[in-house]
């Protein structure tokens, strides 16, 4: 039963399951299909007393706290009933997926995580490198036109962030490999940087810099000497890398037309220094761009710090986008509470990764924290989701045999 769980994560991880929905392989949806199958087969595969030790964790709390919020908040919303229900549903399916998926990374041989990881990881990626080079089917009119390629993850935004923080539960395996790691990173940059998605290259980056900083290792290790030696490091790394992007990114002008028309040709022309635009042009001005909504929302946010209810910022009604930001949608719907509670959550999250000396999750925590800048549903994203579930395995370990494992690799 586990090698299906296996499956079935690797499957939720890469959104190939969403995907060959889409495309009729599979004929159900995941939510009637494949997510109660996995918690049916996790249900009968581990002991229903064994999560009880992680209903204490930190994010098991502050799923329990938003699903919590998102019923008490239903009863002052003003929009459509189906649109509440759905929203209520996936805070109880984050939740349900979240304390399997922990359980399964914390119990399970370290080979096997390690697999799950780098599958899924390989199965994302692969899918927008096939998809830029070759072409997936395209199954609606916006995908046909689309420019930018986002593989199994359909936005490439959402396909980016899947590939770096599924990347970064791989490197946690890797930090004692040098020639797998630079192989690896090259792989996670190039593959990022395909979905010309500016906040996946910024959280490339962001990994870059903290990871050299810490000598790639899975402890904290930073010290006078070793930041002196990081820096210079970082210098030649990022001078190759922008080397690097801009050699790939006159190799694709030259060689696919098509990307040098839209948004893509525009960042094409900024990563070259061809461009007149500036990096946030697409984000204040338009109207609906992450600035524009940033300003309106938070003028919201003023008028009612109490929240307007579950499920407002999404409906149409009321508003004509969602927040692309997930603090205020916190604030927005369920009122500065629910966001303050988040914070606190957040800041836990560091205070856990300096006791527990897990170096990766501060970055996979700084990513996060940048994640919820840009995005309003990251965690319904399942590869984020997953990949939070593997971090925290780290931190809430309980088989006797991993942790074994885990204390003969440092």
């Amino acid at each position: 039963m586990k090698y299906l769980i296996a499956i079935l994560l690797i499957l939720f991880a890469s959104y190939a399951d969403i995907f060959f929905f889409r495309i009729g392989v599979v004929p159900f949806q995941p939510s009637s299909f494949f997510i109660p199958l996995f918690l049916g087969v996790c249900i009968v595969k581990y002991p229903v007393l064994d999560y009880i030790d992680l209903f204490k964790s930190h994010s098991f709390i502050v799923f329990t706290v938003i699903l919590f919020f998102s019923i008490i908040y239903a009863a002052i919303s003003k929009v459509d009933s189906a649109l509440i229900i759905t929203n209520i549903s996936l805070n109880a399916i984050t939740l349900l997926m979240y304390i399997f998926a922990v359980h399964f990374f914390r119990t399970e041989d370290k080979w096997l995580v390690f697999l799950v990881i780098f599958c899924a990881f390989t199965t994302l990626a692969g899918s927008v490198w096939y998809d830029f080079f070759i072409g997936l089917p395209k199954y609606n009119l916006q995908l046909a036109e689309a420019v930018r390629k986002g593989g199994f993850g359909e936005n490439p935004n959402q396909a980016a962030s899947g590939i770096k923080f599924l990347a970064l539960g791989v490197l946690v395996f890797l930090y004692k490999f040098k020639t797998k790691r630079i192989v690896f990173i090259s792989a996670m940059v190039i593959s990022v940087f395909l979905t010309f998605s500016r906040s996946g290259i910024i959280s490339v980056i962001l990994i870059l810099i903290f990871g050299t900083a810490n000598s790639w290792n899975k402890n904290f290790k930073i010290t006078t000497p070793i930041l002196i030696k990081s820096l210079f490091k970082m210098a030649i790394l990022f001078t190759g890398l922008y080397l690097g992007l801009i050699l790939f990114a006159g190799v694709i002008k030259d060689n696919f037309p098509a990307f040098t028309r839209g948004a893509a040709g525009e960042r094409l022309d900024l990563l070259l220094g061809k461009s007149d635009g500036s990096v946030i042009a697409e984000d204040v001005g338009s109207g609906g761009g992450r600035g524009d909504l940033l300003l309106m929302y938070f003028d919201k946010f003023k008028e009612n710090p109490l929240g307007y209810g579950t499920g407002y910022t999404a409906d149409q009604r009321f508003v004509p986008l969602n927040t692309h930001n997930y603090y205020l949608f916190l604030a927005i719907n369920y009122g500065f509470l629910a966001l303050i509670i988040y914070i606190v959550y957040l800041w836990r999250g560091l205070k856990l990764s300096l006791k527990e000396d897990q170096f990766y999750y501060l970055i996979f925590l700084a990513l996060l924290v940048f994640e919820g800048l840009i995005s309003h549903s990251i965690y319904y994203e399942r590869s984020l989701l997953i990949s939070l579930a593997f971090f925290d395995s780290l931190l809430y370990n309980k088989n006797s045999k991993t942790r074994s494992q885990l204390s003969m690799s440092k």
